[in-house]
């Protein structure tokens, strides 16, 4: 007796119709999504659509003398945190400006240590602070919620002239 074997790679008629190319075809879109979908998942995981090292990111002035600490890529309605550090300052009266397009779809909801004086104009929030020693730095620990989708722009300067720029991603 002959053992039946069947070409992989033939069309078939029975029992059901197959054109093989098109289930070749058919295997690979199936191996592309598949790696597409792990892709995602592991981006996900690591920060690309939020919270994570992908996302996390540290600027600086051109002296050092400010650093602001973000998240490159947000979700609207979700919170997401913000510092600034300043180097010892001359004063200790000092203060911190956001300005950009970003800062009016940034609803604040914590703002550590609260500030002598606020401050909005045309797209700016002006904090006021004062130090106690003029030896240490200063940090500012911002918390808020992005309101809508979009690629928003924030300029931070502090009272010395120091100024940082960098863009954020908000994801719906």
């Amino acid at each position: 007796m002959e053992k039946f074997q069947q070409d992989e790679n033939r069309d078939r008629h029975y029992p059901v119709q197959e054109n093989m190319r098109w289930q070749h075809i058919e295997w690979r879109m199936q191996y592309i999504g598949y790696a597409l979908l792990l892709a995602l998942v592991i981006g996900g995981a690591c920060g690309l659509f939020s919270k994570g090292f992908l996302s996390d990111r540290e600027i600086a002035s051109t002296h050092g003398e400010l650093r602001v600490e973000y998240e490159r890529f947000a979700r609207q309605q979700s919170d997401m945190a913000m510092t600034i550090r300043l180097h010892p300052q001359r004063d200790r009266l000092y203060s911190i400006t956001l300005s950009g397009d970003g800062v009016d779809n940034f609803q604040l909801q914590t703002l550590q240590p609260p500030p002598l004086r606020a401050e909005s104009r045309d797209r700016s929030l002006t904090l006021w602070y004062q130090t106690q020693s003029l030896n240490h730095g200063a940090s500012v620990w911002l918390g808020g919620q992005p309101q809508s989708p979009g690629k928003y722009h924030f300029t931070i300067a502090d009272s010395e002239g120091a100024q940082v720029q960098f863009t954020q991603w908000v994801y719906p």
